[in-house]
């Protein structure tokens, strides 16, 4: 039964990663093209405006989905595992209220900064706060649709439209509002990525209902505020602390270096986090997965699960950074020729991006079981102390100070979360269980 079992699994996992690994390879292509054009249409200034916005534009999504963007992949498992159909609608239903309610309120401040700008002496105008924040809204609408998709086992749909078609379109939109004779300005890039996003999550969002409904047919729904919120608010604030951690960097080198340095950190940043394909494509697939398994209380098949995940996030990245330190300058000059200085930056930060990959799926595996608390404490606890470091490193080394606190801190957590699942689990999610099994704890 267990042979079985495993096996049904990798071939789930083969099937739905290979999907996952080529949208997501070719997604990180057009990505970089999107970047690539947008960066040839501006300024280096304006350039690194659009990167200051969008940046603080994700934190902002990752505040607005209140836990739900992650705890859907959690809770949609969770419910339909132990056959609680109105419990699963009913969490559909709470986190689309959440992210409505949320952005009405990041709507408000929004417009509240842009207003007093001038009185703040604030570098930014009214429209450019306005575009942040409707682009943070849709991306925690859009973040949650798309884990949504993933739960219910939509790997194509939940990938597709955000990483393959909003990456050609807002290219392609921005070169025709050049060509009709409009500036491509921060402002301009920033309310197109905004307004197509928008239009895909809406897509998105639809196709989720249907299937949740054909998933869980019977009527009714049970909204259990109660019941989440001891998990949910660990799982929220958890989002926000890592879309700091992924995207912070940049807001942190522009107030202090200037727009034009953040620019070039952005680039250099988005560049080495191709080395992260696998491990995302192994996430977006077995989140779900890992949940069911932990709450199915099949705690062996759930470390071989995570090992295999390591083996090939470990491979594959180790290759990756190989080709990064003979082509990063290629790719930084393809971008604009003034990046090419930011070449030690990337290796530093692709070196973080090569420890995660070892680690394997630490993150997934604290939030999808009962370890959201400790997570959260390690995510806190590892970014101040990142964040602190970029504060005094930056004045003093530039950027560099930046991608070294952010190599330094994904070490540390990595340690010290494998530590924790190690000693109160019994789990090993990195590459070091196959050196030293971790021991068994008696349920």
């Amino acid at each position: 039964m267990r042979s079985q079992l495993a096996r049904i699994l990798s071939s789930k996992l083969v099937g739905s990663g290979v999907a996952s690994l080529l949208i997501k390879t070719a997604g990180a292509a057009l990505g970089y093209a999107m970047f690539v054009v947008f960066a040839r249409l501006m300024t280096p200034d304006e350039y690194g405006r659009f990167a200051f916005g969008l940046n603080l534009a994700i934190v902002a999504g990752a505040v607005g989905g209140l836990g739900f963007n992650t705890g859907i992949l959690r809770y949609w498992p969770q419910y339909t595992v132990t056959k609680d159909g109105s419990g699963a609608r009913g969490v559909v239903e709470m986190g689309y209220l959440s992210a409505l309610g949320s952005g009405l309120v990041i709507l408000a401040i929004a417009a509240a900064i842009g207003f007093l700008a001038p009185w703040l002496g604030a570098g930014f105008s009214f429209s450019e706060a306005i575009a942040v924040g409707f682009l943070g809204v849709v991306i925690a609408f859009g973040d949650y649709s798309t884990n949504l998709l993933r739960a219910l086992g939509s790997t194509v749909m939940s990938m597709f439209p955000r990483d393959v078609v909003w990456r050609v379109l807002a290219p392609l939109t921005a070169l025709l509002l050049l060509w009709a004779g409009g500036a491509v300005t921060a402002v301009a890039a920033l309310a197109i990525c905004a307004a197509l996003l928008a239009l895909l999550t809406a897509w998105q969002g639809l196709h989720g209902r249907k299937l949740a409904a054909l998933a869980v047919p019977e009527p009714g729904s049970r909204r259990d505020w109660r019941a989440l919120r001891p998990s949910l608010w660990p799982l929220w604030v958890s989002a926000i602390v890592l879309a700091m951690i992924q995207q912070f960097d940049v807001v942190v080198v522009g107030s202090l270096l200037g727009t034009a340095e953040a620019g070039a950190y952005f680039v250099a940043q988005k560049t080495a986090l191709l080395l992260s394909l696998v491990l995302i494509a192994a996430g977006l697939v077995t989140a779900p997965m890992i949940a069911g398994l932990y709450h199915a209380n099949k705690h062996t098949e759930l470390q071989q699960l995570c090992r295999n995940i390591a083996m090939l996030t470990a491979a594959t990245t180790l290759v990756g950074f190989g080709f990064l330190v003979l082509l990063g300058e290629r790719l930084l000059a393809f971008v604009d020729p003034s990046y090419v200085s930011a070449y030690p930056v990337l290796l530093v930060i692709g070196f973080g991006c090569l420890i995660d990959a070892i680690a394997g799926p630490t993150a997934y595996l604290m939030q999808m079981t009962k370890f959201e608390r400790p997570h959260l404490r390690v995510m806190i606890i590892c970014y101040f102390m990142v964040l602190v470091a970029q504060l005094i490193l930056v004045p003093r080394f530039g950027s560099m100070g930046a991608a070294v606190a952010s190599a330094a801190g994904a070490v540390v957590w990595n340690v010290w979360a494998i530590s924790i699942l190690r000693r109160k689990a019994g789990f090993d999610p990195s590459l070091l269980a196959l050196l030293v099994p971790p021991r068994r704890i008696a349920a």
